[in-house]
């Protein structure tokens, strides 16, 4: 049985810790500064501690999820746990922070892996990005592995971690804050608001369907038919910069995330 550690038990490091104790697959252990977080755990077997050393001592991958200017700190306790020889590794899930960033705190050869997810990892339809470096290609398959507990995962350069962070991480807040636009657009137009709602997320997550067998063009030309009301609502959109507006937030994000690691 693997020996998986997490550190920091919030959205992403918490959906994680859940969907990998209700595989049973895996010997767990769990810090978090916050001691009364870490009680729902315990409940499922996992080992809790408030010693981030305690769970890279513990297991043989650690998952490091915490906020990026915390990512220094904590590589700095467990780095007498981490090396070549110990075959364990690390895996940071934080935006910004470089492999480079990470490995100048540990230990010289140790593994050392990053992974780009979303929140929608809480219900198990996430997503994730996961590169490596070179020590950390051993893990890859069983970092991949985990991931698949709570979403789709790909192998991406970390060249283009930025952009992923800015695309997907940070995509199920440009969802909902359309969703809550359309909401508000059928409430203008007289819908009440509880139709509305419902009338808006099935039509997201049913697209969200289509979109995996269709590209996001033949969806769009499927509904939009010549001189009808698609048709007039793009001529509206585009003239308000709907699709810039778009390109300009995710430009935004990815330089944000880039100045995270600094």
């Amino acid at each position: 049985m693997q020996k998986v550690g997490i550190i920091g038990v919030g959205k992403i490091g918490g959906s994680l810790l859940v969907r990998l104790a209700e595989s049973g697959d895996f010997d767990l252990s769990a810090s978090d500064v916050h001691r009364d977080q870490l009680t729902v755990y315990e409940k499922a077997g996992v080992h809790t501690t408030t010693s981030n050393l305690e769970v890279a001592q513990r297991s043989d991958l650690v998952f490091v999820a915490v906020k990026p200017w915390d990512v220094g700190s904590v590589m700095g306790e467990i780095s007498p746990a981490l090396g070549p020889d110990t075959g364990k590794a690390v895996a940071s899930v934080a935006a910004g922070v470089t492999i480079a960033n990470i490995s100048d705190r540990l230990p010289p050869g140790t593994a050392v892996l990053r992974v780009m997810p979303n929140v929608c990892a809480s219900v198990g339809l996430g997503s994730a990005v996961v590169t490596a470096n070179e020590p950390g290609r051993e893990m890859l398959g069983d970092v991949v592995g985990i991931f698949r507990h709570v979403g789709d995962v790909m192998e991406l350069p970390e060249r283009l971690f930025d952009a992923a962070t800015a695309l997907h991480g940070s995509g199920p807040a440009y969802v909902a804050l359309f969703a809550d636009a359309l909401i508000q657009a059928g409430v203008r137009q007289g819908i009440p608001r509880d139709i509305a709602r419902r009338l808006v997320v099935e039509t997201i997550g049913g697209t969200a369907v289509l979109l995996k067998d269709r590209s996001a063009h033949q969806v769009r030309d499927e509904v939009m038919t010549p001189g009808g009301t698609t048709a007039a609502a793009f001529v509206a959109m585009e003239k308000a910069g709907f699709v810039g507006a778009i390109h300009d937030g995710v430009e935004a994000a990815t330089e944000q995330a880039r100045g995270l690691g600094g």
